[in-house]
Order: C-alpha cells, then structure tokens, then sequence
C-alpha cells in the first residue's frame, strides 16, 4: 500500500470568463451540476491534505456554490492581471503548509476525471514526488500540474496571464509527461 502524499490542492476560480460575455462561465450547469463545484468535487474525491480555492471575479457567488465543500478560500484582489496572480496567491497561502506537493488545476475542466486525478498523483509518487507530473492527452499538456513543493517560491512569483507555462517549459528536465485518456484534462468550455 502506499504512504499518503501530502499534496494541496489550488482551483483557479478567479477568472472574468471574458469570452463567455455577462456569464460566470465556472457557475454555469453542466448536467447540472455548477461546473467549479465539479471540479472541486472530484479532487476531494482523491483525498488532498487541503483544497485551496482562489477566487476573484465574483467571489461571493463562487463561495457560496462551495459552500459545505472542506476547501479554504484565497482571495486574489490583483485577480483582473491574469492567471498568473492567482497561483501566486495560491501558493502564498500555502506557505506554512508540510506538503509534498502542490496540485494546480482550472475551475473550468468539468469532464476531469476522477480517475485521471488519481493517475496523476500516482504518477507524482512514484517518481517520489520529485518531478512535475503533466497530464497530457493527444499530445497536448492539460489539468491538474501536479508540482513539487521545491517549486513554491517559483509560483509565489507568477505574475500575467501566463500561468506555470513558462516554469514547466524552463524545467522541462525535471518533467513527466503523463500520457492519458481523459479528454477532460484539456475539455473546459471553451473547447466544448
């Protein structure tokens, strides 16, 4: 059997939904179910040490959608600067936490899998949690990063729209491509 990992988890629910016009895409039913709750959903299902939500555009209604989850808020207040801020705050938060690992994923991936989380964490234990696990399906990099706690500091830092893009790309000797099925792993709305 193996030893639990520590992993936290961070949900990006900041976003404007900008493409979506007047709707708060992460609210939206998805066979209705809101689809951040979805999210949230099904990383509890796997067990983390503690999901970290982040929030910004419409903070209110996002936490009161999750309302009864076991998750923490983050509040972005720099939310409009990108994606970049929120897991910045994310990881911020979790800066007294003894974890492993810290697992990064969109609000706004409905079909994920709780299989594929699973997988994900699998494959970030057995390379003892020592390497950043990215799912990937058909060839392109999707949802949850799964990243070593060493890589907080970097995260802390993220600023811009970019996301972890650019730290998965300069630390690619230190990367695990896992190659899976779940086309919810890069499924959110607007690839629908």
């Amino acid at each position: 059997m193996k030893q639990p990992l520590r992993i936290a988890a961070i949900v990006l629910a900041a976003g404007q939904s900008k493409r979506m016009g007047p709707v708060n895409k992460l609210l939206m039913d998805i066979e209705g179910i809101p689809m951040v709750e979805r999210v949230v959903s099904v990383i509890q299902a796997v067990g983390v040490e503690k999901t970290l939500v982040v929030t910004g555009y419409e903070r209110d209604r996002i936490e009161q959608c999750l309302n009864g989850y076991d998750i923490e808020f983050v509040w972005n207040a720099d939310y409009e600067a990108g994606m970049g801020t929120s897991l910045a705050a994310g990881a911020k938060a979790l800066a007294q936490q003894r974890i492993d690992g810290i697992l990064v994923c969109l609000g706004d991936l409905p079909y994920l899998e709780v299989d594929t989380m699973r997988k994900a964490m699998d494959c970030f234990y057995e390379a003892k949690s020592d390497k950043i696990v990215v799912p990937v399906f058909q060839g392109k990099r999707g949802h949850p990063v799964i990243f070593p706690v060493r890589y907080r500091p970097d995260l802390e830092g993220l600023k811009g729209d970019a996301g972890a893009r650019a730290l998965i790309e300069q630390e690619a000797g230190n990367l695990l491509e896992l190659d899976l099925s779940d086309q919810g792993t890069i499924r959110d709305l607007d690839t629908m």
